[in-house]
């Protein structure tokens, strides 16, 4: 399967019913939003301006790309990237000693069947090739510490460890962009 090819395609309306079973799904659940009890009103609400291009922060249109992964046609899973400064942390220690041009993204394989492949490192290695590397110098990932698959995905994808915070709780990952441009 390593040599499976990636699309990614701009989030549409007609993916919201696709995003609400993969939140619901268990392996998804366990580290994105458990507190929610997504509904497809709930959907709407929450990614409806991501279809758009957009997501507000303190009532401000912030540009925030959403897209659904594709092996072939199959659909995957969901990758999100935007400018890291441009929605702040509720963290004590903010951003402010990271590069002033940091993407950050926040991706999830929601189907089941495509787990455990490897697959990981490989989309993110994709996405940022195409989506991240031309436009930032570096990129910006804080997954949960306990969440050691994604950690692993994160490092074979060239992200280090920069800072634990939240009393260890949440890892601080960076990698600088390869730009060949």
């Amino acid at each position: 399967m390593n040599t499976v090819c990636f699309t990614f395609n701009i989030l549409h309306e007609s993916h919201l019913p696709l995003l609400l079973k993969w939140l619901k799904a268990a392996h998804v659940k366990a580290w994105w939003d458990q507190e929610i009890r997504w509904t497809p009103q709930l959907i709407k609400e929450k990614f409806g301006s991501y279809v758009q291009g957009y997501k507000l922060e303190k009532g401000v249109r912030k540009p925030f790309q959403a897209y659904v992964i594709y092996s072939d046609t199959q659909p995957v899973g969901y990758i999100q990237l935007y400018n890291a400064h441009d929605f702040p942390r509720d963290y004590p220690d903010g951003l402010e000693e990271l590069p002033t041009s940091l993407a950050a993204i926040d991706v999830f394989i929601g189907e089941k069947d495509f787990l455990g492949k490897g697959l990981g490192p490989h989309i993110l290695t994709q996405f940022l090739h195409e989506h991240v590397d031309p436009y930032y110098d570096a990129c910006f990932v804080d997954p949960d510490t306990a969440n050691v698959r994604a950690i692993g995905a994160y490092e074979k994808a060239g992200f280090i460890r920069i800072n634990l915070i939240e009393e260890g709780r949440v890892t601080w990952m960076m990698r600088e962009s390869k730009n060949e441009f």
